[in-house]
C-alpha cells in the first residue's frame, strides 16, 4: 500500500492540479494509479512529462590576477543562479518592459562569454561566428528605471564549483566578472586547454615556452608553436623595419631581426613569413658582404700598386665584424673575415719585424721590412714612426758627412733619406752635396787630364796631348780651354798627317782592321777640320766619311738580307753608323724605310699573342678576341719596351716575334639549377563588417552619461520643487557638467563608425623558385720561342662562382604573412660576364708578372750564344735587350754595349730604338 504521505515530484506540483489531484483525493488517486495506469497515461498528467535533470555547464574562467593572467576551471556554471542569458543586440537601454521581451539563450551550446573593456557581455555560440550582446537573468530594477547593457552586466554574479586553478595561492576562488574576464565553455574540465588559453592570454614568448615545456606534444602544441613563431616574426619584422628607417643604420636592429626570425624558423620549420624575412635579411647581409669585399679588394690593390689605402682594411674589418655579429654562422662572411685577418696578420708581422730591426739600429733593414706597406705611412701611425726614425737617422748622418766635406757619403745618406720620405730639406741638402761632389770630381779629373796632356806634350805626342783634353765632358772641357788653344795649331797639322797615312794604308776597307784604322783616322781629321777651318782638310774629311758610310751600307745589307730577319738588328745599327758619317745619304734613308717594320719586330722585344679556344664556343663566342685584346693592352702598357703582335695561324710563316704567348680557354660554361616549391601562406580574401568595439565603448559611455544627466535633472527638479535654494546651484552645475559630458560623447559617437571592416583570411600556395647559378672560367697560357720551344708555362687561372637567387611568384598582393613577390630573374649573361672579367684580369696579371722576366731571358740567351761563339746571334739578342731596358747605367747594359763595340765596333744610341 502506498503511504498517503507520498507527495508528487516538485515539477508536477508547480502546475495547477486537476480535480483528481486535490489533496483530499491524493491517496485515492495514487491508489488508482497503482491499480491502473489509465489516469497517468490518459489523463491530463501526460501533458506535463517529468523531465530529466539538465546537464551541468563547465567552463574555464580566464582573468587577470595579482601575478598576471590566471584561470579557474568551474563545473555547474551559473550566472545569477541561471544557466541562461538574455540577448540584448540592438538595445541601447533596457527597462523592465524591454527586459521581459528579450529572447533567452542557454549557456548550453555556447563557446565563450566575454566581458569587453566597455563592460558589455558578448556571447559566442557554435552556431554563429559573430558574438551577440547579452545581459544576465534575474536583473533587478529596484532603483533604476533602465540600464545600458554595460550597466546591466554589473549585476552578473558567477557561480559554480572550482575544480582546478592555475594559482593555488588565491585559494581557487571564483573571480569577479569584471571587464576583461572571459569564460570558455568546455565539455569537461581540461587542464591542457586551460593552460593553452592562459598562454594565449599572456601572449608572450615566455608564456608559450612555459606551455610547450609541459604540453609540447599535446593537441594544442602545433597552435602554440605557430603562435610563438608569429610573435618571433612580428618582433623580427619590427626590428627590420626599424633598421630600414631613413637615417644612419642601427645594426643591432638587424641583428635582433635575424635572431628572432631564426627562432621562428626553429620553432616552426619553414615558417613562411620568417623565411621570407630571412631572405630579405640575407639580401642586406649580402650587400654588407659586398661592401666588405670591395674594401678588402681596394686594400689589396693599394698594397700591390703601392698607393695609399690603409683605411680600406679598417673599413673592411668594420663591415665584416658587424656582419658576423649579426649572423655568426654566415659562411661567406666567415671566409672574408678570415681573409681580412690574414691581411691584418701580414701587416702586424711586418711591423713587428721592422720594430725589432729598428731597436737593433738596423735602419735600412727596418725600412725594407715594411715592404709594400710603406705607402701607408701617412695613414698608419706605427708605420709613420718607423719611417720617421729611418729618415732622421740618414739625414743626421748626411749632415755629419757634410760638416766634414765628405760629399760622396753625404750625398748617399741624403739620397737614402729621400728614398725614405720626400722632403724639401733633404732635397736641398742632396742637391748641395751632389753639386759639391761634382765640383770636387771635376777638379780632380781636370787636374789629372792636364798632367797627362803635359806628359804627352813633353814626349812630342801632340795628338794624344790634345785629345786627352778634348775627350773631357763639356763642363770639364771648359776648364782646359787655354791648354787646348795652345795645342790646337800643332794638333791640326799632326792630325792631318796621321789621317792621310792611315787612309793610304787602309782604304779601300776590306776588313775589321781596315775599319778600325779608318775610324781612327776620321776622329783626328774631324777635329783638325774644326780647328783649322781649312777647305782642303774639310774635303779630305768628306771623302773619308763617304767611304766609311758606303762600307757600312754594304755591311748592313748583308745582315738585313739574312733569312727570317735574323740579322736585322745588326743591319739596322750599321745603317745608323752609315748615317752618322753621312746623314744625307739616300741609300741609307731608303734602306731604313724598307727595313723599319722588320727591325721593330726582330730588333726590339716583341711578343706574339695567340689564343686557342678548347670549349664548344657556344657560350664563349668572342671571348678569345676579348682576351687577346686585353693581353695586348697589358703588354704595351706594362712599362717595358715590348711590342705586342696579334698572331694567327695564317701569319705564322712570316717574321716571328721574340716570344710567342699561347693562351688557352680550357673551360667556359654556366649551369642553372632551379628548384621549385609551393609553400603555403595566407591572404586576405575579402572584407566583412563587424561591430566596432570603439563605437560600442563610446555608446556605453554615452548611455551612462545620459543616465547621469537624467538623474542630475531629476535631482535639480526635486530641489527646485522643494525650494532648496542653497543646493540648487550645485545641482545646476552638475546638470551642466553631465550635459557637457553627454554632448561630448554624442559628438564622439557620431564621428565613430558603428562597424569596421575585418579581413577574411584564407590559405593559398605561392611558387618559390630557388635558382643556383654555377659558372666556371678556366684559362691558361704558355710562353715559347719562335721555334716553339717551351720557355715557361704558368698555372691555370680558374675562376668559379656560385650564387643562389630566390624568386617568389604567384604571391598575392593581399598576403598577410609578410611574403612579398620577387619576380626578378637573375641575369645569367651578366653573371658569366662578371666571372669572365675576373678571369681575364687574373690572366692579365699573371702575364704582367711574367713580362718583367723577358729582358732577363733575352740577356741569358745572348750570353749562351756568346759562349757558343755565335757572335751574330749574341749581338742580335744584346740589341733586343738594350732596346727593352731603360737607358740607365747598369752592369748588364754595359756588358751588351761592350760586346757590340768589341765584336762589331757598334754603339747603340737612343735613335736606334
Amino acid at each position: 500500500m502506498i503511504s498517503p504521505e507520498f507527495t508528487l515530484p516538485r515539477r508536477i506540483q508547480s502546475f495547477r492540479l486537476g480535480p483528481c489531484f486535490q489533496p483530499r483525493k491524493r491517496y485515492r488517486f495514487w491508489l488508482a494509479c497503482m491499480l491502473s495506469s489509465i489516469c497517468v497515461l490518459g489523463s491530463p498528467l501526460n501533458r506535463f512529462p517529468i523531465e530529466a535533470k539538465e546537464a551541468s555547464v563547465n567552463a574555464i574562467a580566464l582573468y587577470d590576477g595579482p601575478t598576471g593572467p590566471a584561470y579557474v576551471q568551474i563545473t555547474g556554471v551559473l550566472l545569477n543562479g541561471k544557466a541562461e542569458l538574455r540577448v540584448c543586440d540592438g538595445a541601447s537601454r533596457i527597462d523592465k518592459h524591454t527586459y521581459a521581451t528579450l529572447p533567452r539563450i542557454q549557456l548550453t551550446g555556447a563557446t565563450s562569454l566575454d566581458r569587453t573593456s566597455g563592460g558589455v557581455l558578448m556571447l559566442t555560440t557554435s552556431s554563429s561566428a559573430q558574438p551577440v550582446c547579452v545581459v544576465p537573468s534575474n536583473l533587478k530594477f529596484d532603483k533604476s528605471a533602465s540600464f545600458t547593457p554595460a550597466e546591466a552586466a554589473e549585476q552578473v554574479v558567477l557561480q559554480g564549483t572550482v575544480v582546478a586553478s592555475s594559482n593555488q595561492q588565491e585559494g581557487g576562488a571564483l573571480p569577479e566578472f569584471k571587464p576583461g574576464v572571459r569564460l570558455v565553455f568546455v565539455a569537461a574540465p581540461d587542464t591542457e586547454l586551460a593552460e593553452f588559453l592562459k598562454a594565449q592570454r599572456i601572449g608572450t614568448v615566455p608564456g608559450w615556452r612555459d606551455f610547450l615545456g609541459r604540453y609540447g606534444s599535446s593537441t594544442h602544441g602545433a597552435d602554440a608553436r605557430n603562435a610563438m613563431a608569429a610573435l618571433f616574426t612580428t618582433g623580427a619584422e619590427a626590428s627590420f623595419a626599424a633598421y630600414r628607417r631613413p637615417g644612419p643604420r642601427e645594426f643591432q636592429h638587424l641583428k635582433q631581426a635575424q635572431h628572432w626570425a631564426e627562432q621562428a624558423v626553429v620553432t616552426v620549420p619553414g615558417y613562411p613569413a620568417a623565411r621570407a624575412l630571412l631572405d630579405q635579411i640575407r639580401a642586406e647581409l649580402d650587400t654588407m658582404l659586398e661592401a666588405s669585399r670591395g674594401e678588402l679588394q681596394a686594400y689589396r690593390k693599394a698594397v700591390t700598386e703601392h698607393t695609399a689605402g690603409y683605411g680600406h682594411l679598417a673599413a673592411a674589418k668594420k663591415h665584416i665584424d658587424q656582419l658576423v655579429d649579426i649572423n655568426a654562422k654566415y659562411a661567406p662572411a666567415l671566409t672574408v673575415q678570415n681573409e681580412i685577418w690574414q691581411e691584418t696578420r701580414k701587416l702586424d708581422i711586418a711591423l713587428q719585424s721592422a720594430d725589432a730591426l729598428l731597436a737593433a739600429q738596423r735602419y735600412h733593414d727596418a725600412f725594407q721590412a715594411l715592404g709594400p706597406y710603406l705607402t701607408f705611412s701617412k695613414e698608419a701611425p706605427r708605420i709613420e714612426a718607423i719611417v720617421t726614425a729611418v729618415y732622421t737617422h740618414h739625414f743626421d748622418r748626411g749632415r755629419d758627412f757634410s760638416n766634414h766635406q765628405d760629399w760622396e757619403h753625404a750625398a748617399a745618406e741624403f739620397r737614402a733619406a729621400l728614398n725614405t720620405r720626400s722632403g724639401a730639406e733633404a732635397s736641398a741638402a742632396l742637391k748641395n752635396a751632389e753639386t759639391q761632389l761634382a765640383v770636387t770630381r771635376d777638379r780632380q779629373v781636370v787636374t789629372q787630364a792636364i798632367q797627362q796632356s803635359s806628359t804627352y806634350a813633353e814626349n812630342k805626342q801632340i795628338i794624344e796631348a790634345y785629345e786627352v783634353l778634348a775627350n773631357l765632358p763639356e763642363a770639364q772641357r771648359s776648364q782646359v780651354a787655354e791648354q787646348m788653344n795652345a795645342l790646337s795649331e800643332d794638333y791640326a797639322a799632326a792630325a792631318t798627317k796621321r789621317a792621310q797615312r792611315l787612309q793610304d794604308v787602309h782604304v779601300p776597307i776590306r776588313g775589321k782592321a781596315d775599319e778600325d784604322a779608318v775610324r781612327e783616322a776620321y776622329t783626328p781629321l774631324a777635329h783638325a777640320s774644326a780647328i783649322s777651318g781649312d777647305p782642303a782638310t774639310k774635303l779630305r774629311l768628306d771623302l773619308l766619311s763617304e767611304k766609311i758610310s758606303a762600307y757600312y751600307v754594304d755591311v748592313a745589307r748583308r745582315y738585313l738580307d739574312k733569312p727570317l730577319g735574323s740579322g736585322v738588328g745588326l743591319g739596322w745599327l750599321y745603317l745608323l753608323e752609315a748615317q752618322r758619317y753621312r746623314p744625307d745619304l739616300d741609300t741609307v734613308r731608303d734602306a731604313m724605310v724598307k727595313y723599319a717594320p722588320a727591325y721593330q719586330l726582330r730588333g726590339r722585344l716583341s711578343v706574339g699573342i695567340l689564343l686557342r679556344d678548347q670549349t664548344s664556343r657556344r657560350e664563349s663566342a668572342g671571348f678569345a678576341d676579348q682576351l687577346a685584346d686585353a693581353i695586348a693592352s697589358a703588354v704595351e702598357t706594362s712599362g717595358l719596351s715590348i711590342k705586342a703582335v696579334r698572331q694567327t695561324n695564317e701569319n705564322a710563316a712570316g717574321l716571328q716575334p721574340s716570344f710567342l704567348l699561347v693562351g688557352e680557354i680550357i673551360q667556359h660554361r654556366s649551369v642553372n639549377n632551379t628548384n621549385v616549391e609551393t609553400p603555403a601562406s595566407k591572404y586576405r580574401v575579402g572584407i566583412r563588417e563587424v561591430r566596432n568595439e570603439a563605437w560600442v565603448k563610446i555608446n556605453n559611455e554615452y548611455e551612462a552619461a545620459q543616465q547621469t544627466l537624467t538623474t542630475a535633472q531629476r535631482t535639480l527638479a526635486d530641489l527646485q520643487a522643494n525650494n532648496k535654494k542653497k543646493e540648487i546651484p550645485a545641482a545646476t552645475d552638475a546638470v551642466d557638467a553631465a550635459k557637457k559630458q553627454a554632448d561630448t560623447l554624442r559628438h564622439q559617437l557620431d564621428s565613430t563608425e558603428q562597424t569596421k571592416p575585418e579581413g577574411v583570411i584564407a590559405s593559398y600556395n605561392y611558387t618559390r623558385k630557388t635558382i643556383d647559378l654555377n659558372a666556371v672560367v678556366e684559362l691558361a697560357f704558355r710562353i715559347t720561342d719562335p721555334a716553339g720551344k717551351l720557355i715557361e708555362s704558368a698555372a691555370p687561372v680558374k675562376q668559379d662562382s656560385h650564387k643562389t637567387f630566390v624568386i617568389l611568384e604567384n604571391v598575392k598582393p593581399e598576403d598577410t604573412e609578410g611574403v612579398k613577390a620577387h619576380n626578378a630573374a637573375p641575369d645569367e649573361l651578366q653573371f658569366l660576364a662578371d666571372l669572365e672579367i675576373l678571369a681575364r684580369d687574373a690572366l692579365v696579371k699573371a702575364v704582367k708578372e711574367r713580362l718583367v722576366y723577358f729582358p732577363g731571358k733575352v740577356l741569358a740567351d745572348a750570353r749562351t750564344r756568346a759562349q757558343q761563339n755565335d757572335a751574330e746571334g749574341a749581338a742580335s739578342q744584346y740589341i733586343v735587350y738594350l732596346n727593352a731596358t731603360p737607358d740607365a747605367p747598369s752592369a748588364e747594359r754595359d756588358e751588351a754595349v761592350r760586346f757590340l763595340r768589341e765584336h762589331f765596333s757598334l754603339t747603340l744610341t737612343r735613335d736606334s730604338k
